[in-house]
């Protein structure tokens, strides 16, 4: 008697399954082809950078500070506008002529383009306030023709300044000297409308040019909105900053 064989039929693999894994498959190669496309668009965003942006280097500091009328101003007074902060002294000579004929050629770029007060301002503290009375704060601003409207000065507390401009910002300056001037870094900041520090300007930097550049950057930066809005931000982390 020959031994009887057991067949196994194979078994059948439900239609159900096949369907589930083709699937599955489909939607991998989609992640795939997304990851791939998004891959391709951050190199191409990092490489290419289409839109420039100035970095949000910090919040400005709180100030209250008195200008030169006498009357208060600190820091809320700013917002809504972009401001261009300077730090110097009415005694400096030339030493300081390079920033104050940028800042007076600014003031008039902006005026005679409708902007100046409306949508920037000017703000020059001073750190000597013990010669740096009103009545010199008036007579240097009358000096260099300024508006207070538009090109407010200030001083304040010693001690408040020194926390303020030497502490919070980090900028030097030091004593006078037996000539009266004071070692100090010559610097500029520019705030936007929100209370963001966006640039700090020194020597070469120190141009009417990139003044007005970095105006209309950061106006259509905070102008913008929807898919723009995003690009911004995406310039941001890709550090799209212009040279």
């Amino acid at each position: 008697m020959r031994p009887l064989k057991l067949v196994l039929a194979p078994e059948r693999i439900p239609d159900s399954t096949l369907r589930l894994s083709q699937g599955a498959r489909i939607a991998m190669y989609g992640l795939i082809a997304l990851g791939l496309a998004v891959l391709a668009l951050v190199l191409w965003f990092a490489v290419a950078q289409p839109v420039k942006v100035l970095p949000r280097i910090a919040p400005l500091p709180s100030f209250a500070l008195e200008d030169q009328y006498g009357l208060p101003i600190n820091s809320n007074d700013l917002a809504g506008r972009l401001v261009f902060i300077n730090f110097s002294y009415t005694h400096c000579g030339e030493d300081c002529a390079a920033q104050r004929e940028q800042l007076v050629a600014l003031r008039e770029h902006l005026r005679a383009e409708g902007r100046l007060g409306s949508e920037v301002l000017l703000l020059t503290i001073s750190f000597d306030p013990e010669r740096d009375t009103r009545e010199a704060l008036q007579t240097y601003a009358a000096q260099l023709g300024a508006d207070r409207r538009s090109w407010r000065f200030a001083t304040g507390d010693p001690a408040e300044l020194k926390a303020l401009i030497g502490g919070e910002l980090g900028f030097y300056y030091g004593q006078a000297d037996a000539n009266g001037l004071i070692k100090h870094d010559q610097r500029i900041i520019l705030v936007d409308s929100n209370g963001m520090i966006r640039a700090r300007y020194q020597g070469e930097r120190l141009r009417v040019q990139t003044f007005l550049r970095d105006i209309d950057l950061v106006r259509q930066e905070l102008g913008s909105s929807g898919l723009m809005r995003q690009v911004y931000e995406a310039s941001h982390l890709f550090l799209c900053y212009p040279d």
